[in-house]
């Protein structure tokens, strides 16, 4: 069997077990099988093996239930959920490519940058998972001149259109961020690296809109009041993953998540400025609204 195929079946199991709450054995079957996609007890069975020990997805079943649910899925679910998604969607695109639509008839980027870097992923991917340093040569926007580095790889994280990869510097072992598309030429140094538990890159990262955060950097609980549009639009769009609806009225939603105020975070909450004001952390409200007076003065000049 193909292996887009075999995409398509732990998607649908994923969200199966997502959306149905312990779902048997039998109920996968059945419900795979009716969307179109043939699968026989072992196949199941063999699917949901590889999904834990190849892909790490901490599926149990549940002797009380009756059926399948994933433990942790708050950490590593949605990201290999949507990383399952893109890929179909490609295969869709693909196919309509064999059949010699235009490519521009039927989808635009919004920004051709977002490509630049890609070459280097998989290189640093492999990096990651096997402790690899690497050598970098790096250029800035702003600079004239590309630098070397040793670095030390944790996460690859896209960010508005744009990849960057995430860890720490081989000599000072401080947090940096590179951006794929800067990047001029990247090398195994031949060294392998222990990650450091105290400067846990991923779990800092887990509560972090964007790139920029530092290792001292501790998340705090967010509270926003929201006009009813921004309210359910954040509904259906949260700003994280921790994100929760705390109450709701006619006129207005206030939600909160647990996140790191870096920069990012900051301009997300001006974009939603006219209709999303902070509540808490007292120190970040006291910071947009001092953003806001100079935006003012600004447009005053």
């Amino acid at each position: 069997m193909s292996y887009q195929a075999k995409i398509k079946r732990y998607l649908q199991i994923l969200q199966l077990i997502e959306k149905s709450k312990y779902p048997s054995i039998s109920q996968m079957l059945d419900s795979i099988n009716d969307s179109g996609l043939k699968v026989s007890d072992r196949q199941l069975k063999r699917d949901l093996e590889s999904l834990r020990f190849e892909f790490g997805m901490d599926i149990q079943y549940s002797a009380y239930q009756k059926g399948y649910y994933i433990k942790d899925e708050d950490f590593t679910f949605p990201y290999f959920l949507k990383l399952l998604e893109f890929s179909q969607n490609i295969e869709l695109l693909t196919s309509y490519l064999k059949e010699g639509s235009s490519m521009a008839e039927i989808i635009e980027f919004e920004d051709y940058n977002s490509f630049k870097g890609l070459k280097f992923i998989r290189d640093i991917a492999d990096s990651i998972q096997h402790h690899k340093e690497l050598r970098l040569e790096y250029k800035r926007f702003e600079s004239s001149i590309a630098k070397k580095y040793l670095f030390q790889p944790y996460l690859l994280r896209e960010y508005m259109n744009r990849w960057y990869v995430i860890g720490h510097l081989s000599d000072t072992f401080e947090i940096r961020t590179f951006g794929l598309d800067r990047i001029i030429a990247i090398a195994e140094s031949g060294i392998k690296f222990k990650k450091q538990r105290k400067n846990d890159v991923i779990r800092l990262f887990k509560n972090v809109i964007g790139i920029n955060a530092a290792d001292t950097d501790e998340a705090v609980e967010l509270e926003l009041e929201c006009n009813c549009y921004m309210g359910n639009l954040l509904k259906t769009l949260p700003l994280h993953q921790s994100q929760r609806v705390i109450s709701e009225t006619e006129s207005k939603i206030t939600i909160s998540c647990r996140l790191v105020v870096n920069l990012e975070l900051r301009q997300r909450l001006l974009m939603m400025a006219t209709q999303a004001r902070v509540i808490k952390p007292l120190s970040l409200k006291n910071d947009m609204e001092a953003m806001i007076a100079e935006a003012q003065s600004f447009y005053a000049k």
